[in-house]
């Protein structure tokens, strides 16, 4: 078991978050406003670290599922000016900015949270975000993609530690590039994917490793922590496992469960049906195409739902599998956040440490 599991928020930077029905909850707007409060919250509580995911088009359909969205980095520099501890992850798709461009805005976020920062790096499966900007050039894309983040990254790494870089790579041409300020720290590097080449980027370039689709079980989970960690072990480096989690916590399992049919009723079929197509698309993911209703409606993210002791064993358990973080959604983060911390936390075997 992980000796202390830790937790963050995913935060409620898109409209929607992790489950795709009509109505408020689980539809937010997603503001400046609160991304601060619940992160504000959360540092107050003990949560680790909070983490904004990048999106540039939605799924549509009447919940308007995920087509409002804040701009990542620029979110997380705000934040790391208001906030004192906790730590902040901002993600980049990779097709969207230069490498250089982004050293340089990593490096201001690292500064501006005092040593608090890292990055999501997202390889970019989704075509129909970026072929509206023409950033799409081939489906090739979908099989090279960690090619394309390997040579990404490199340079970022290099950018932050070296006087220069010169690179003549397969994507990018890098002349005797300078980029000032560089970070006062290593920093840290997430990616997300279970595909046998995302395992491989990994295995060999990531420090923390989010895993989890299709709704696995805790033991499944624990296997691909497990492949993860051998893969990782084989290139010298350790990495560190998280999940994804949807969570629908009450005092008792049957309020929990009734909140759950409640979404699943009112499930946004349209913005699933597009988000099937899109998904569809990829060739990694043409199994999208054949998941059932409660598992598309959470957008195929694992989930829990329950009485605030079931939750706390469930989150138990995923230590006991050796997972060494959960990254947490909310139907409605005001509130769900402040119960989690007070009612939740404190019954988890896994948290005493921290503690």
């Amino acid at each position: 078991m992980s000796a202390n599991l830790e937790l963050g928020l995913f935060l409620p930077s898109t409209s929607g978050g992790l489950i795709m029905a009509k109505g408020t909850p689980p539809q937010n707007r997603a503001s400046f406003r609160l991304n601060k409060e619940v992160t504000l919250a959360a540092e107050a509580g003990g949560i680790d670290f909070v983490l904004s995911q990048v999106k540039w088009r939605g799924f549509g359909g009447e919940s308007h599922h995920w087509d409002s969205a804040l701009e990542s980095f620029t979110l997380m520099s705000a934040l790391a000016a208001v906030t004192t501890k906790i730590k902040l992850f901002a993600s980049i798709a990779v097709r969207t900015v230069n490498p250089v461009v982004l050293a340089k805005m990593a490096a201001t976020v690292a500064d501006v949270s005092e040593g608090r920062f890292g990055v999501n790096i997202v390889a970019g499966w989704n075509k129909f975000e970026y072929a509206q900007m023409g950033l799409w050039s081939d489906d090739d894309y979908y099989l090279n993609r960690y090619d394309y983040a390997e040579e990404y990254l490199t340079i970022l790494k290099r950018l932050w530690t070296e006087e220069r870089v010169t690179l003549k790579g397969k994507y990018f041409d890098i002349d005797d590039c300078v980029s000032l300020p560089k970070p006062d720290y290593t920093l840290p590097i997430v990616c997300a994917g279970q595909s046998e080449n995302a395992l491989k980027f990994v295995a060999k370039e990531a420090d923390f490793a989010f895993v989890g689709r299709m709704n696995d079980t805790v033991e499944q989970l624990g296997q691909v922590t497990k492949k993860i960690a051998d893969a990782a072990g084989e290139n010298g480096r350790s990495v560190r496992s998280y999940t994804l989690l949807n969570v629908i916590a009450a005092p008792t399992d049957a309020e929990a469960e009734a909140e759950r049919d409640l979404y699943l009723d009112n499930r946004d079929d349209a913005a699933i049906q597009e988000f099937l197509r899109v998904s569809g698309m990829d060739v990694n993911r043409a199994d999208y195409l054949k998941l059932d209703p409660a598992t598309v409606t959470f957008m195929s993210i694992p989930y829990v739902v329950g009485s605030h002791a079931k939750v706390a064993a469930h989150l138990d358990a995923l230590a006991a599998q050796g997972l060494h973080g959960v990254c947490l959604s909310f139907p409605h983060f005001a509130t769900d956040v402040p119960d989690f911390i007070a009612n939740v936390m404190p019954l988890m075997a896994s948290r005493q440490a921290a503690a």
